[in-house]
């Protein structure tokens, strides 16, 4: 039963499987932007986030569906739960204090003359935290290192080894693809720098086979850069 994804993936041409993946990208950011402009023009703030994590997640179980649901393939299990928070805790460990020393060395990439740092929680923690967990990170992640990422690879397979991760040209596609998502939806370009963090989603997404390690990492990286803006008095 295995093998019925990985030969129903090989039915279809790279060609195919890239007009596949284009589209839903192109249907799923069209959906966000009209989700977040209809929230911004109704008033409808606050159900905003959870229409757009139904589209993120609802979209790829659609197609992934007729493709034969080989969710598995694409990252949605779970067999090693606690080795894959492991790494992303690695991770955080290894990315949030070059991040920290890099904006007190460079406080101009904030707006700031200086940086001015006092600790402070953003309003709304802890529940923010489990908000940015389920409504912004896990749907995020199955959509675009899940579904986005998986479908890319099938379309251009050839690897290199990373740091012990097999990646390839998808690992950059789905980066680009998840900053232009961002910038889309306000037009700001700052936006765009959520490049970086994505790979490091997408290099956690191949080393583990996984999507819980890179949705704990995107939900820890977003809680900390809440915690971190609101020290700054930048808000929450």
């Amino acid at each position: 039963m295995s093998e019925v994804p990985h030969i129903q993936a090989a039915l279809l041409s790279p060609r195919s499987l890239l007009r596949e993946a284009a589209l839903v990208f192109a249907v799923q950011l069209g959906l966000i932007v009209a989700v977040v402009r209809l929230g911004n023009h109704f008033g409808m703030l606050g159900a905003a986030p959870a229409l757009a994590a139904l589209v993120f997640i609802a979209l790829p179980v659609l197609v992934l569906d007729r493709a034969g649901r080989p969710y598995g393939r694409y990252g949605f299990t779970h067999d090693h739960p606690v080795r894959d928070a492991l790494w992303a805790l690695g991770l955080c460990l290894a990315l949030f204090p070059p991040i920290v020393a890099g904006l007190a060395f460079f406080p101009q990439l904030w707006g700031l003359s200086s940086l001015d740092f006092s600790w402070r929680w953003p309003m709304g923690y802890p529940f923010a935290l489990l908000d940015t967990l389920l409504v912004v990170a896990l749907p995020e992640e199955v959509f675009y290192r899940g579904y986005l990422m998986g479908r890319l690879d099938d379309a251009l397979p050839r690897r290199v080894r990373v740091l012990g991760a097999q990646v390839g040209p998808a690992l950059l596609l789905q980066a680009l693809a998840f900053a232009l998502g961002h910038y889309l939806i306000d037009m700001e370009p700052a936006r765009l720098l959520v490049f970086f963090p994505a790979l490091a989603f997408g290099w956690l997404r191949a080393r583990t086979g996984s999507l819980v390690g890179p949705t704990i990492l995107h939900a820890a990286s977003n809680a900390f850069m809440e915690v971190f803006r609101a020290g700054l008095g930048l808000g929450a």
